[in-house]
């Protein structure tokens, strides 16, 4: 624990001494770095709508032109579309559709779904949020209960606290231990030896009761088990070419653990106004229900409502950091703060302000966890490695996006612009200056990267040889040889101890993304300004195709059971966005060339297959990408891609 905490410390002062605003122009293509971007403002009135983007080609400028523009011709698209002069590489997954080259060929591609770009173009991030309100219109079914029968020992004015016959105690106690070696592992917000030991017996004694924050968590407790057993080993919801679908247990419309679910809604009502850390953590665990069963509408309202919270409970209660109580603030303040950094940058939703808090919240240090008597279960999960692993990734991933996509770091190149409609400033989306970060500072963040990597925990590290084998951790799983990703795991559910797959191809795909999202203004350089690309950046670009190969998490066992996958939401976006890159290695020169020379063929192929098997199997719980897939078949179709 203090070898990872000293790693967050290292990597916090390295980039505080990262200078981002002036780094070494290795390229030779960047003006003066003290030049001021240009701006460039976008009104509803100057946006074409996309039937005329697509028929109208605006002549090229005259020499004179370029000289007072400071362009150079773009020879590439024969469509010779402007690209906004200030057109940025911004992090949320589905900008790539906004990418010109990849949206000229969608538009020309035929396919029916394409037609809707023009209310991304419009609308931005509500649109696709629309998507996902209008794929679950009404609330998880609320007529689904357990039976109870009243229990004697109710205060005077209260209401009877009850007991559920179907909640026995071995019930309890089978689904707390699953809960806390499943999703507690990845959002470890509650203490186990104190949930078993005090929580349990409390239950067991006073049954369940209206207003009682208690009762309310149990609950939770009990219905996130429930998933997460059904969601391993429940019968999957379909079928697909005789392949079982990787959401498995219950249906669509009524998920695993909903009767148990139904009764800590029922009581929430009572304590929602209030902002304690039992709120808080009600909250938090009614997200990550939601998020399981795939109403990802009510897991962003449910965790910005515990945002909101937690910032009230940190600034105005009282707390002992260095209390088991306060201890469990910090890590419910993390577990907020994690998600909605995670959910802004990969999709490009509102914050609340949480991040502010950031330097005032201490990390935690899990002490009652690991000194959890008999109980070493949680120690020998090491979920508390994991967790802190995440922040500190987290960290590098704002940073990356600081430097290199919100235009903090501004270098310009000389390029002739290309005009596709982006949205107005209204949407969230406004045009700036189009940048090409310079090699030199890309390669420092790389570094800085890998430091993370090299630094972490033995037992957490991994080479990228090795990025499908077993973590160096001594846990009894049910495979302990071969590899821990696999691309099909047969027709037998796999089950790790302490969630092991899950956590392990969380922690190394977020790695890959990370790096992926470095190199990333490489390929849209490519796609666009092809004839401006110098070694070092082919080298940039290869290394972005590369790093989105082959993610751990789109593999099997994680892919087999969904449903405990975290931010599922986010990931599946990022899949769609990758799958549209890896499509045009196919039909544009420059991208196609560094990929057969520099990225391993039958590598990109594998992925491919593989993000496509996932966006069919979510696109039946999610609407955007439902969406996605009605132009990802086309696109894809007749090749062999299509598994």
């Amino acid at each position: 624990m203090v070898h990872i905490l000293d790693i967050l410390n290292r990597l916090e002062n390295k980039f505080d001494r990262l200078n981002v605003s002036s780094p070494s122009n290795s390229s030779g293509l960047f003006v003066n770095n003290d030049a001021q971007p240009a701006s460039h403002n976008t009104s509803p009135s100057q946006v074409q709508p996309p039937s005329q983007a697509q028929s109208q080609v605006p002549s090229l400028p005259t020499s004179s032109d370029r000289s007072s523009q400071s362009e150079t011709p773009y020879r590439d698209d024969p469509l010779r579309m402007d690209v906004p002069r200030s057109y940025r590489h911004l992090t949320a997954a589905h900008k790539v559709l906004l990418w010109p080259t990849i949206y000229v060929h969608l538009l020309n591609s035929g396919i029916a779904a394409a037609t809707d770009l023009q209310y991304v173009l419009r609308e931005g991030t509500p649109w696709f949020i629309n998507l996902e309100m209008a794929k679950y219109p009404q609330s998880l079914p609320y007529d689904v209960r357990l039976p109870c029968y009243a229990l004697g020992n109710s205060q005077p004015g209260q209401a009877a606290r009850v007991a559920f016959p179907s909640l026995s105690s071995e019930y309890m106690q089978q689904y707390s231990d699953v809960y806390f070696n499943t999703f507690n592992v990845i959002y470890p917000v509650l203490n186990r030896d104190n949930f078993q030991n005090e929580t349990i017996p409390a239950i067991q004694k006073h049954g369940y009761g209206d207003g009682d924050p208690t009762s309310v968590i149990a609950l939770l407790v009990f219905a996130l088990g429930k998933v997460a057993i059904e969601g391993t080993y429940g019968n999957p919801i379909s079928f697909n070419n005789n392949c079982a679908s990787g959401i498995r247990g219950g249906s669509l419309e009524r998920p695993p653990g909903l009767d148990i679910s139904n009764e800590a809604r029922r009581r929430i009502g009572f304590i929602v106004s209030q902002c304690t850390l039992e709120n808080v953590q009600i909250l938090l665990l009614q997200a990550v229900y939601t998020e399981a069963c795939a109403r990802h509408i009510d897991f962003w309202r449910s965790t910005v409502a515990a945002s909101m919270a937690c910032q009230v409970l940190i600034k105005c209660a009282p707390l002992d950091w260095s209390s088991d109580r306060g201890d469990l603030v910090k890590r419910a303040y993390l577990t907020c703060n994690l998600t909605e950094d995670l959910y802004h940058l990969d999709l490009d939703l509102p914050q609340t302000g949480i991040s502010e808090l950031e330097d005032h919240v201490p990390l935690p240090y899990f002490r009652t966890d690991v000194q959890a008597g008999e109980d070493i279960a949680d120690e020998r999960s090491h979920f508390q490695y994991h967790f802190l692993a995440m922040i500190a990734l987290k960290r590098l991933i704002r940073r990356i996006h600081a430097a290199l996509h919100d235009g903090q770091s501004a270098f310009h190149i000389h390029h002739v612009i290309l005009t596709v409609p982006i949205a107005t400033s209204t949407t969230g989306e406004a045009a700036v200056d189009h940048t090409c970060p310079p090699v030199a500072l890309v390669k420092e963040l790389a570094h800085q990267l890998e430091s993370w990597r090299q630094l972490l925990p033995r037992l957490l590290q991994w080479s990228d040889q090795a990025r499908f084998d077993f973590p160096s951790v001594d846990v009894r799983s049910t495979h302990v040889s071969g590899n821990l990703f696999t691309s099909d795991q047969g027709p037998v559910p796999i089950n790790h101890r302490y969630n092991l797959d899950i956590v392990t191809a969380q922690l190394r795909t977020r790695f890959y993304y990370a790096r992926f999202m470095i190199y990333r203004p490489f390929i849209y350089k490519a796609l666009h300004f092809s004839e401006m690309m110098t070694t070092a950046d082919v080298d940039c670009c290869a290394l972005a195709l590369q790093s989105a190969c082959r993610w751990p998490l789109a593999m099997a066992p994680p892919k087999d059971k969904k449903r405990l996958v975290p931010y599922l939401f986010a990931w599946t976006q990022n899949l769609v966005g990758i799958l549209l890159i890896l499509r045009m290695t196919t039909v544009n020169e420059c991208l196609g060339r560094i990929a057969s020379e520099r990225v391993n063929q039958e590598e990109m192929d594998f992925t491919a297959r593989m993000l496509l098997d996932w966006v069919r199997d979510v696109r039946q719980i999610d609407g955007i990408a439902e969406w996605a897939w009605r132009l990802l078949d086309p696109l894809y179709n007749n090749r062999a891609y299509n598994a």
